[in-house]
């Protein structure tokens, strides 16, 4: 069986990885349209649960990758000079280029076909696989040159926001939130190496035009949240890798597969960062899609039918959770209102995912936190 993979992002690399593990006399080739050494963005976050479920499918790549990680156990959210600190969870972050040259090492450990600098143009009379993966997320070109098979639907949302790194180690995941008389402002950070941290600044719509952010320039906007973030960035300056601001996107594809071409990752249905970076579903893609391989074999139309009905609920679910998020993000304006212990606690219920009983139990300390602050305010 011959396989191509375009896009050699995580999910990508990893699926060719997996495949390769259990199907070693399967040709796997991945294409990607960059340089091997290149990325757009700073570092990405793990869950402890979303390396967990990495592990399931394949230990010893989780024990590669941590070696470059920075780990966490506490969330924080800071709000009016206050951080609240939410105990229960666990996270990792990685160097997005760090994840990638181990990921590109694994696949040419187990002898995959990398080929970078080569962008996929569909082939005239016979293809020269069996398989045609579309990793190449959320702009993805087989996606668009395919568009009637897959009915992709895409909706850009209200909020505006931008990648940014800082040379500042965050202590935790953390959420800044910032007002002035022009808007409310978001920030978005956590360390991914000693040294270096990533930064999302976000702001609703009506900030982005009562600041004047909607005629800077990207240079300007990123000075100008260099300064509203001034104290929380300690004095350093936010470093741009094509940090251009834009609207959030929602994506979703009608179907994920059509004869033997099959979507995964953000190709398929982008995510949204505040419930679980977009590198972590990818790779659940990549994952889910190796596991139907193994139960179906060569089937293909049993693989992908067996791929998307396994994996479709659980990306449901955790859209429906995403569509929730974007909302309490899109009226952050009325949430900067509540006091600090309460808007972190509005904050975790967000997405109805978690509930006050599952909050008691996995955040014993910040839900006694939060109920002492409340008989405070009551006093």
């Amino acid at each position: 069986m011959k396989i191509t993979v375009v896009g050699a992002g995580p999910a990508g690399l990893f699926f060719a990885y997996l495949m390769k593990g259990s199907f070693p006399n399967c040709q796997i080739r991945v294409l990607e349209q960059n340089t091997a050494d290149v990325t757009f963005g700073f570092g990405v976050v793990l869950s402890g649960r979303a390396l967990s479920f990495i592990a399931e499918a394949e230990h010893a790549a989780v024990k590669r990758l941590t070696q470059h990680m920075e780990s966490w156990t506490d969330q924080h959210i800071v709000h009016r000079g206050t951080r609240v600190v939410i105990d229960g969870s666990s996270y990792s972050a990685i160097s997005r280029i760090a994840l990638l040259r181990e990921l590109q090492r694994m696949c040419r450990e187990r002898g995959i076909e990398l080929v970078f600098e080569r962008r996929f143009v569909p082939a005239s009379g016979v293809d020269d696989f069996d398989v045609l993966v579309a990793a190449d997320g959320a702009n993805s070109a087989i996606r668009d040159t395919y568009g009637d098979r897959f009915g992709p639907r895409i909706t850009d949302l209200k909020n505006y926001f931008a990648w940014y790194g800082v040379e500042h180690p965050y202590l935790a995941h953390t959420l800044t939130f910032h007002s002035n008389h022009l808007g409310f402002f978001c920030g978005h950070h956590y360390r991914y190496t000693p040294t270096m941290s990533t930064f999302v600044a976000e702001v609703d719509a009506d900030t982005w035009h009562r600041s004047g952010m909607a005629k800077m320039d990207d240079d300007h906007r990123r000075q100008y949240i260099q300064d509203v973030f001034a104290g929380t960035l300690a004095g350093k300056p936010l470093i741009s890798n094509k940090s251009n601001w834009r609207r959030w996107r929602l994506i979703k594809s009608d179907r994920w597969s059509s004869d033997n071409v099959v979507l995964i990752g953000d190709a398929q249905r982008s995510a949204h960062p505040s419930i679980g970076s977009g590198t972590r579903l990818a790779m659940e893609d990549s994952i889910a899609l190796w596991r139907a391989f193994r139960q179906e074999g060569k089937d293909i139309p049993a693989v992908f039918a067996r791929y998307e009905r396994e994996r479709r609920p659980i990306r449901d679910k955790l859209n429906r959770a995403a569509e929730l998020s974007i909302a309490w993000y899109e009226a952050m304006a009325s949430k900067m209102e509540l006091a600090p212990y309460d808007l972190a606690y509005d904050y975790m219920l967000r997405t109805e995912i978690m509930s006050p009983d599952r909050l008691a139990k996995e955040c014993p300390n910040f839900f006694e936190a939060h109920r002492e602050a409340s008989m405070r305010e009551i006093a």
